[in-house]
């Protein structure tokens, strides 16, 4: 029997990149998917299409995780389609860099906000609210919470937070034997700001200096440990972030 046969998994933001290589990797194991997206329904239905390959169940769920409502609709689906969840990757998220302190706009700092840190703190809160005991809540979350760089301020200021939240929560749902952890990604090649990195790209060459392995990461590296975070080899770990940096410090 497959490892996560029996499991719902649900992902924010994984009609792409990092969120679509664990719902694909979740659907191999085994688990019934929950594909959200917020506007490319294509991408979405793709990923639902490859799960059900996998002989899993797999709906795809419109929510825009910055609103309240639409992550209370999202988790209202999934029940109502599943009856039950058992995991939930807080992957969704935005990213704007290249901004010096002094130049972001009030615009973009609620946009950014109110999806990276609204939308996480709310999303595990509902996690919370509607996981079955012994459930898995799993955060992504970024490496410039760890190395602070110009121009950076907003992205990784609002990327900070939730890792708070990831901690506290460990502690108030260990008795029904949730875990909570973070995945800490360095730049990943083929996901968010690095979709379509060439190879003469600038983050090649720093990637090249500041990595020992020399190479950036790819979706897969963190669907690896997702699958960890989401198995029974986790079980008695909660609380942590795990840094997926091929060795450089953050």
């Amino acid at each position: 029997m497959k490892p996560l046969h029996h499991k719902v998994a649900l992902i924010t933001g994984s009609s792409r990149g990092i969120g679509k290589a664990i719902a694909e990797r979740y659907a191999l194991l085994g688990a019934d998917i929950v594909v959200n997206y917020t506007s490319n329904k294509t991408a979405a239905d793709k990923v639902v299409a490859f799960a059900v390959s996998q002989n899993v169940r797999a709906i795809a769920v419109q929510a825009d995780v910055s609103k309240v409502k639409d992550i209370e609709h999202l988790f209202k689906t999934t029940k109502k389609h599943f009856s039950k969840v058992d995991i939930v990757v807080v992957n969704a998220g935005l990213e704007l860099t290249g901004l010096p302190s002094t130049d972001f706009t009030e615009e973009q700092f609620d946009r950014l906000f109110d999806t990276n840190t609204k939308g996480a703190f709310f999303t595990m809160q509902a996690a919370v609210k509607n996981i079955s005991d012994f459930g898995r809540i799993i955060y992504v979350g970024s490496s410039t919470t760890g190395y602070p760089r110009p121009g950076y301020a907003i992205h990784g200021g609002s990327k900070t937070a939730p890792l708070y939240l990831v901690q506290v929560m460990a502690q108030e749902v260990g008795k029904k034997g949730i875990t909570v952890n973070a995945i800490i990604p360095t730049a990943i090649e083929g996901a968010g700001l690095h979709t379509d990195v060439t190879d003469d790209a600038p983050i090649k060459k720093f990637i090249a200096e500041f990595c020992p392995m020399g190479r950036m990461g790819t979706p897969e590296d963190i669907a690896n440990v997702a699958e960890f975070f989401a198995s029974d080899l986790s079980s008695f770990v909660s609380g942590q972030q795990l840094l997926v940096s091929g060795g450089g410090v953050a």
